[in-house]
Formats: C-alpha cells, structure tokens, sequence
C-alpha cells in the first residue's frame, strides 16, 4: 500500500517539477549553455561527441522549452559551424533538426509549438531555405525558399527569386531574401 502512495504521489508531483526556463547565458566562448528555471540553474547536455560549442539561445514563450544551435567544427572553416538546432524541456533532449546545409537564425512561433530556421551554405551564393517545424512531433509544416537568379552577373551580388506570398513565419528570421 505505502509503495503504490509514493508513486501516485510521485506521478502527480512531477509535473509541478517540470522546469519553466525563464534566461539563458551563454559563456562569451561559446563553449557552455546556463539556462535559468525556476528552480535554479541548468548546464545545457552538449549533444554530439564534436560538438564544438552553442550558439543562437532561446526560450519559447511560455518558459517550457529551450533551444539552441549545435557549432560543430568544420573542414573547411577556420570557426565551427551551426549545424543542429536542439530543442530541451524537462531536462532532456525533446528534438534535434539538422539541417541540409548551416542553420544561420531560429526562432519560436510566438505560440511556442513550432520552431522555424533559415539555411544556407558556408560561403558563396546559394539559395535561402526556410523551414518551419511542429516542435510535437517534428512534422513540416511549411518550406519557402529563395533560390539564385540563374542571370545574375559574375561579381554581382547575387540576386534572389521566389514563388508567391512571403510566409508571416519567415520575415522574424529573414536575411538578404526576402526583403520587404
């Protein structure tokens, strides 16, 4: 009898327990993650064995989730690179997106279920690839994309093309393309 108490209180004491992220400090080397709850202080999990360091902290807006971007060394760079965006809720890893190319900027939806990030390579011209996901479960929700005008001319700063309406989701996390 007293065994099956302790869990039941338990199960319902854990949700109460749950942290509810309020900051995040980053070391000015990048190499640590503090993310501030209510009920004190977290050192983030690093999540690949080459993880370099963090970048890019935020906390959605309803305090139950914490993201950042995973810098991973790079072959050709003489910096690491953001590869990996890390979602965190109640103490561990809930999600990681890992993008074609370099994850350059993110974001919360401000409703905090979904995440969006802009990509795009290391250097030289290319394409803006914008992705929003639904934090749940990781679905896409939606993809816009700015690609290269194929006429642009050599030294030229590339110019960008796009299909229809620029999505609300992107203009948070907008670079070059689109511009309004």
């Amino acid at each position: 009898m007293r065994t099956g108490s302790l869990a039941l209180l338990l199960l319902v004491a854990l949700p109460a327990l749950a942290d509810h992220y309020r900051s995040a400090t980053l070391a000015p080397d990048r190499s640590t993650l503090t993310l501030h709850t209510d009920h004190g202080q977290v050192v983030a999990p690093r999540t690949d064995p080459d993880q370099q360091g963090f970048d890019e902290p935020h906390i959605a807006p309803d305090g139950q989730t914490a993201g950042w971007l995973m810098l991973e060394g790079n072959c050709c760079t003489s910096y690491p690179l953001p590869t990996e965006l890390v979602l965190f809720r109640d103490g561990r890893i809930l999600r990681r997106f890992t993008g074609d190319t370099v994850i350059w900027a993110w974001t919360f939806s401000p409703d905090g279920q979904a995440v969006a990030w802009r990509e795009r390579t290391a250097h030289g011209a290319s394409s803006i690839v914008y992705h929003l996901r639904r934090i749940d479960d990781g679905t896409e929700l939606a993809q816009f994309a700015c690609d290269l005008k194929p006429d642009t001319p050599a030294g030229e700063a590339p110019g960008y093309v796009y299909q229809g309406k620029v999505p609300a989701w992107v203009w948070s996390i907008a670079e070059e393309c689109p511009t309004r």
